[in-house]
């Protein structure tokens, strides 16, 4: 008898702790799910941000006698923006003249990232 209720003490410890792990597994699922959420909405904002910037310097390039446009932290910006396009421009072109020099036959082309 006395092994029969060892037994039963076993069955329901073990019961009691896979309920337990459960739980625990459910509630850390939970946890997961809310901080992937908050970084897709993070990501979603930054996203927003970055569209309503590009938007504002394509508006700011054609019309600049606006106040914003008259800012000089606006303006050091765009100017920074300018620079930056003339220097990809001239990477970009860089990069097209080593790729039409002579080349290995066995290396693959790419496209600069």
């Amino acid at each position: 008898m006395e092994t029969e209720s060892l037994w039963e003490k076993v069955k329901q410890s073990l019961r009691d702790g896979a309920t337990t792990a459960a739980e625990k597994a459910e509630h850390y699922g939970k946890l997961s799910r809310a901080r992937l959420d908050i970084a897709r909405t993070r990501h979603a904002i930054h996203d927003a941000f970055t569209e309503l910037g590009g938007q504002t310097y394509n508006l700011l390039e054609q019309e600049t006698d606006t106040v914003v446009g008259q800012d000089d932290d606006i303006k050091d910006q765009i100017q920074t923006i300018k620079d930056l396009e003339a220097q990809l421009q001239s990477q970009e072109e860089e990069f097209a003249a080593l790729q039409g020099s002579t080349q290995p036959t066995d290396a693959p082309e790419s496209e600069p990232e």
